[in-house]
């Protein structure tokens, strides 16, 4: 699988990328920089949403991963486009997957997916009827799966820092044996193994003919179904004590050898407190704002209601009011219109327009009758000036109902007041330590540790019942007196078939993943540069085991190796899965260099990263990959470098040619 092409619109930080990522041959570097926060993760997540779908469940989760810079200005619509390259029984194709997502009118997320592959469509989305879209799905997720399955993914796209911090003491065996049974294709011998035992005992089920038998065969299945429960169960258990254990160790070191930790307990008390207090001061503010609500809620809640109700009738009366005022306003004052009758008559007797006399306070008299004949009847005349005002000033009344916020409010009060008493809890054992009692937390660690020593035996007694039930249940045959039927003797053996098919294809690879392994640790993990006399992979998947040895015969032991080591260590595997793997997919790191010292940084860039995949992209700051010497290392290994750049104004990033200005063409 070769990845050419990168698109993404309205996608977090980016507002729109296209970003051409194919190598060439020889070449299988990608070189990404970018500053923290430049958007470096972003494009790592664009990649990985792209072939396997975004997590969108609500429209606050749509908003969150909308790019910010695209509201009011772009559709609300976020587009991933991702083209590469594949081979299907050994033919190269060519695809173009697409996944868009937007709000409905009900503001409800909708996704849409096509899947171009060499001109054939699959397209399917969330209004496609069922049974169409089934189909459609299925096809593209077996596309995806041949290409790279989405449990293999964290294998091959990771951030190297997070790497390292799962890496700790007895998790790192669990790590490798993960890698080599799922990246080497070994799992799925031991599930047909698992489906053949459950048919066989289905099968047995059937062919028993005494009904004593079939009660018994179903309750010895049964014992076992809640064995592997219990196991389940106690395996859970045992990895929470296990991860107790690494993260409070060194705090159990430093108090068993006296080390004071007063000043560190009692910055983390006012943590707690503050946290404590903050809690208890929200809930003071929930309980005044919901007072005022309650004394305001007439005016909030009901009034508006009232108001909606009455307003056609409210409005009629103030335009009736309101045009009876412009009528009155359009009259003419007594005095205005004595002194223009006064004029008129003035006119009228100079000119000789009229045969009799006209007197002023005639035409005053007769003007002021004519305009009171014009005002109409009001209706509404009972109501007082004040009135009027007050039923305006009810139609412009402006409420906020803040019942919804303070829900909200109350919803995450409660979660946090349930806290306080782990709160609470917390501070009084670390005060305890402050006295001088110890004994506390020194117990509840001493306790852990004897815990995983009983899950441990637990654990190992169940699988021995389990062996017991197993051998049981496969004495239930067919019967002496019934005729033979081969397809339930072969049934029966498909279990050890698979398994030890999945044994003798490790064997196969074992000395060849060992053999690279040794080499490439020899080459790159600086602590024992050139001291690694073979490391050894057991032969048998139901208790896989990995273990490095000393050229002076003794184990290197993988729980003593700093993390930076560990990180080494992981990526040699990754490096002996991929070459030696199912899968061929490209390999794209974030955070390159994670916890990696000086020494250690200098040989993963000259052995490790030019020989990894054919197409490794790398996404580093210049503190990481630095411009110069560590440029040079693996400059004739790029086929490509981009920088990417924030701009904090307008909430988005872009990307520039060019490693921090550094062209590798140039």
């Amino acid at each position: 699988m070769l990845i050419k092409r990168i698109k993404a619109h309205n996608f977090k930080t980016y507002l729109q990328l296209d970003l051409d990522i194919s190598v060439e041959q020889d070449k299988p570097i990608i070189l990404i920089g970018g500053a923290n926060g430049g958007g470096k993760t972003t494009l790592f997540e664009s990649i990985y949403g792209a072939l396997y779908g975004l997590n969108i469940n609500n429209a606050k989760q749509f908003k969150e991963l909308l790019n910010a810079g695209a509201l009011g200005k772009e559709d609300e619509k976020i587009l991933l486009e991702l083209h590469f390259s594949g081979k299907v029984l050994n033919e190269e194709q060519q695809y173009v997957l697409t996944r868009t997502y937007m709000l409905n009118p009900s503001n409800n997320p909708v996704e849409s997916v096509k899947l171009n592959m060499n001109g054939t469509i699959f397209m399917y989305g969330t209004a496609t009827p069922l049974v169409q879209r089934t189909v459609q799905q299925a096809q593209v997720n077996k596309i995806i799966k041949a290409n790279l399955p989405q449990e293999l993914s964290r294998y091959f796209l990771f951030d190297a820092m997070e790497a390292g911090n799962l890496l700790k003491v007895d998790q790192l065996n669990r790590v490798i044996r993960e890698n080599i049974e799922n990246v080497m294709g070994f799992n799925k011998y031991m599930q047909i193994g698992k489906s053949a035992e459950t048919l066989y005992q289905a099968y047995t089920v059937q062919r028993l003919n005494m009904e004593n038998e079939k009660q018994e065969y179903l309750s010895l299945v049964e014992q076992k179904n809640n064995l592997l429960e219990t196991k389940l169960s106690l395996e859970t258990r045992l990895q929470d004590a296990l991860q107790y254990s690494v993260i409070n160790r060194e705090l159990y070191d430093n108090l068993k050898t006296g080390l004071n930790q007063d000043t560190n307990i009692k910055n983390r008390i006012e943590q707690i407190q503050a946290q404590i207090d903050n809690i208890y001061k929200k809930e003071k503010i929930f309980h005044v704002e919901l007072d005022e609500f309650l004394k305001d809620m007439e005016l909030n809640v009901c009034v508006p209601k009232l108001i909606e109700s009455v307003k056609t009738e409210v409005n009629l009366i103030l335009k009736t009011k309101s045009d009876q005022e412009q009528q009155q306003n359009s009259h003419l004052a007594p005095e205005q219109i004595e002194a223009i009758s006064k004029s008129i008559v003035q006119y009228l007797s100079d000119n000789k327009l009229v045969s009799k006399v006209v007197t002023v306070a005639e035409l005053v008299d007769f003007v002021i009758s004519k305009q009171g004949k014009t005002a109409k009847m009001d209706h509404y005349d009972f109501l007082e000036f004040s009135e009027i005002k007050a039923l305006e000033a009810m139609l412009n009344l402006r409420t906020v109902n803040s019942f919804p916020g303070i829900n909200q409010q109350q919803t995450e009060l409660n979660i946090s007041l349930s806290q306080i008493q782990t709160y609470e809890v917390q501070i009084e054992q670390m005060k305890q330590q402050i006295t001088g009692r110890d004994y506390i937390l020194l117990k509840a660690f001493e306790d852990n540790e004897a815990a995983i020593k009983q899950f441990e035996i637990q654990i190992a007694e169940i699988k021995g019942e389990i062996s017991k039930l197993d051998k049981r249940l496969h004495q239930y045959d067919i019967q002496t007196n019934q005729e033979p039927d081969p397809r339930y003797e072969a049934l029966g053996k498909l279990k050890g078939f698979f398994e030890d098919v999945a044994n003798r294809l490790l064997k196969i690879k074992k000395q060849q993943i060992e053999l690279k392994m040794k080499q490439d640790l020899n080459i790159n993990l600086s602590a024992y540069h050139d001291v690694i006399e073979r490391v050894e992979l057991s032969e048998n998947l139901k208790d896989l085991t990995f273990k490095i040895y000393h050229k002076a015969g003794n184990e290197i032991y993988l729980s003593q190796l700093n993390t930076a080591s560990k990180q080494v260590v992981i990526q040699v595997l990754l490096k002996s899965l991929h070459e030696f793997g199912d899968y061929d997919p490209p390999v794209m790191i974030d955070t390159v260099m994670g916890v990696l010292d000086e020494t250690s940084r200098a040989i993963v860039l000259e052995n490790y990263f030019p020989d990894l995949s054919q197409q490794t992209i790398l996404l580093s700051s210049d503190s990481e990959i630095r411009v110069g010497k560590d440029l040079e290392k693996i400059k004739p290994f790029i086929s490509k470098t981009y920088t990417l750049h924030r701009d904090k104004e307008k909430q988005l990033t872009s990307v520039a040619q060019g490693y921090f200005g550094i062209n590798i063409n140039d």
